[in-house]
């Protein structure tokens, strides 16, 4: 950004309280947000303070200031003050890519690795955005005949029916997916028609498709797909896996199974069995994610490919798996919770000893290493050392302050760009020889 991105919020709200004032600008808005790709209802989300602008992504950010100037008119909302050229064009590239507005889902669709249960009764794991992009792409309705009772609310054509939605729950799941810290749950999606063949399930493939002409309606987990679609508003590079359960039921089943749910099981389920394995490393991690007394266990990891720097994430789930797995020699479970264990104690001195860098305030310090996404390859081989060679982390204070983030040669590692950046593995091999040379001796402290 050319500017400060908080003098801007600024700006916005103060344009939000005068759209807000007429009921023209806030359709014109809601409309042009529509026509950029943004989910209907995002304006309202922000402006009544549901969902926090700091905690839009910043394309989201940018195609906001865009449509508010394109409404007010104000010279103080011109993208162009705000943002570079490059930065609009992909601010506007983004949006399309999050919600699918340029590459909408059109059916027949296919759905890998799904498991029979029964003959109308499937399962699998998909992505939050996958279901995000099928509901954007009006692939996904609310079917009032077995669901809650609706809400009416009276618009310009009359009353109309709405669904019940809870915001402080819907806000509370977006919140947790946008920080990488809500557990995988189960949505529930019907698939039905009384005019042609819903779907096509192939055994031997175990793959489903959706057919043309079929009608799908979310059974359950509506509050949990709406959470996803905000929640892509505040991360972009969401990568929040789901349980899909596939029904094809006819209404009156339909309406059986939902007081079914409801009636044994009102309280909603927040993690189902893994359904894929995972390595040690990835154990340690999702320890490291969920334990109660870790640094981490408030979304600072991210299951990206990147991290959202806007909701305090400091490293991706594969960067700290893989330096854990080359690290640290994890053959069993206890081996994984003594790792773990050492881990959350050496994070919990690192954060204390460093807590503007990485708790308070790190975007503050980004243009600096010390809390760089790889720089945490760089702290995994620095717990081994100390766990090895029995030093106290009381000492790690100084040890950290001792490492010259502005070495040439480590400067020249974290900058390459011949490489794919944070996910390229021989950058990452590179960081970890080079702090494994820093634990020996080998490299000048600062």
């Amino acid at each position: 950004m050319k500017k400060d991105r908080e003098e801007l919020e600024g700006h916005i709200q103060e344009r939000f309280r005068e759209i807000k004032g007429t009921r023209k600008k806030v359709h014109q808005t809601n409309s042009i947000l529509k026509d950029k790709g943004v989910p209907l209802g995002t304006f309202e989300d922000i402006s009544k303070g549901d969902q926090a602008l700091s905690a839009a992504s910043e394309s989201l950010l940018c195609v906001i200031t865009e449509v508010i100037h394109e409404v007010t008119g104000y010279d103080d909302m011109s993208p162009e003050r705000w943002f570079s050229e490059n930065e609009i064009e992909m601010a506007h590239q983004n949006i399309k890519e999050v919600y699918g507005f340029e590459n909408r889902l059109m059916l027949p669709i296919v759905i890998e690795d799904v498991k029979k249960i029964r003959e109308d009764s499937f399962l699998t794991s998909v992505k939050m955005s996958f279901l995000v992009q099928m509901s954007n792409s009006q692939l996904i309705f609310y079917d009032y005949k077995t669901q809650r009772s609706a809400v009416y609310v009276m618009k310009r054509d009359g009353v109309v029916p709405t669904p019940y939605l809870n915001k402080n729950s819907v806000k509370s799941i977006a919140s947790e997916m946008a920080n990488d810290d809500y557990l995988e749950d189960m949505i529930t999606l019907n698939v039905y028609s009384n005019e042609v063949k819903p779907f096509t399930y192939n055994e031997n493939t175990r793959l489903f498709t959706i057919n043309d002409g079929a009608v799908v309606s979310i059974l359950d987990g509506f509050h949990r797909l709406e959470g996803g679609s905000r929640a892509m508003t505040m991360n972009e590079y969401l990568n929040q896996d789901m349980i899909l359960s596939i029904r094809s039921y006819d209404t009156p089943k339909a309406q059986k199974y939902f007081g079914q749910i409801n009636t044994i099981n009102p309280v909603k389920i927040e993690r189902r069995k893994e359904l894929l394995s995972v390595k040690n490393s990835d154990l340690v991690v999702k320890e490291l994610q969920q334990h109660p007394k870790s640094e981490f266990k408030k979304g600072k990891i991210a299951s990206a490919p990147k991290i959202s720097e806007i909701t305090g994430q400091l490293t991706t789930f594969d960067i700290m798996s893989y330096g854990i797995e080359h690290s640290f020699n994890l053959k069993s479970g206890l081996d994984v919770d003594e790792v773990s264990e050492y881990l959350i104690n050496f994070y919990k001195y690192l954060f204390g000893y460093y807590v503007d860098e990485f708790i308070l305030d790190p975007r503050k310090y980004s243009n600096t290493l010390i809390n760089h996404p790889l720089m945490f390859l760089g702290y995994t081989v620095i717990a081994k050392h100390f766990q090895d060679t029995n030093k106290p982390l009381k000492e790690l204070k100084e040890y950290i302050g001792n490492i010259n983030f502005k070495d040439e040669k480590l400067v020249e590692i974290f900058n390459d760009k011949s490489k794919r950046g944070i996910n390229s593995n021989p950058l990452r091999k590179m960081v970890i020889e080079y702090f494994e040379k820093y634990v020996q001796g080998s490299v000048t402290v600062g």
